[in-house]
């Protein structure tokens, strides 16, 4: 999943962390030896919040990708990398936060790493909220400025008073059934110009939970749908849009649905970009 060159050194594209206001911070190796690991801290604003009561999982994968893109092209440098796949298992729903991330270089090839990242919710005693694998591919970095100063780090953007949802912000389209559409907006693109991962998982997020709630028949006495469990393969880079999410529900025990969703680029010939699979819980 390459690009093309990448725009100048001006052009950091931080929108997504600073969106969700993600603190990241660098963890050199105790001995001096092998690859840094890295943190990260997530507070949950109220716009933020899913049905489940926390951070929604869309919001949560798109900061354990950048939590576990980052630490792995630090690992790979003066190359860089880009996400190719990421497997979520959600352990609970409702979390009060702040949300704290820690993830690690689990293999180093040459043409990919794997991270393992974890999340604990710090305002309920570390007690987990998922656990991550990532899988990312290593590539040519063109002209993105990769000169850091080690330690590597970001401070925790301020909070924006003015902020929308993230609806909103991701140019999701109103409305329910199967099918879900994002308008591709620049600030939405990553250094290459293509679609950021983390707006994929906020699409697939989205996109099960009105599938499931335009079709399902409340099972328990829920009020809505969360995304949990969340696997995304990212398969070829999504550049003019809009960007089409269509779903197909394949069952599971009532409260618990399945669905498969697949991400395609309407504008680029249709072509697959991505394929998800969510385990949406009436909450």
């Amino acid at each position: 999943m390459s690009g093309p060159a990448a725009p100048g050194p001006a052009d950091l594209r931080h929108h997504m962390s600073e969106y969700f206001r993600l603190e990241r911070w660098e963890i050199p190796p105790a001995d001096g030896e092998g690859f840094s690991a890295f943190g990260g801290r997530i507070p949950i604003d109220d716009h933020h919040r899913g049905a489940g009561g926390g951070l929604r999982t869309g919001a949560l994968v798109t900061n354990l990708d950048s939590v576990g893109g980052f630490l792995s092209g630090l690992s790979v440098l003066p190359r860089w990398i880009v996400t190719t796949d990421l497997m979520v298992t959600v352990a609970h729903l409702e979390h009060r936060g702040p949300i704290r991330v820690h993830g690690q270089v689990l293999r180093r090839g040459r043409n990919a790493v794997v991270a393992g990242i974890t999340a604990v919710d710090e305002g309920r005693d570390d007690r987990t909220v998922a656990a991550a694998t990532g899988t990312f591919a290593v590539l040519d970095p063109g002209g993105m400025n990769l000169e850091f100063t080690r330690p590597a780090g970001m401070p925790m953007p301020p909070v924006n008073p003015d902020a929308p949802g993230p609806e909103e912000f991701f140019r999701i389209e109103p409305g329910l059934g199967p099918v879900t559409r994002l308008a591709l907006a620049d600030h939405l693109r990553n250094p290459w110009g293509i679609l950021h991962g983390g707006a994929v998982a906020m699409l697939v997020d989205v996109a099960s939970c009105r599938a499931v709630e335009s079709a399902a028949v409340p099972s328990s006495g829920g009020t809505g749908s969360a995304a949990a469990d969340t696997v995304l393969h990212y398969l070829r880079p999504a550049r003019v849009g809009p960007i089409e999410a269509r779903c197909r529900m394949l069952g599971g025990p009532p409260g618990r649905t399945l669905v498969r969703v697949a991400v395609h680029d309407v504008g680029a010939h249709d072509r697959l970009v991505a394929l998800g699979a969510v385990t949406v819980l009436e909450v």
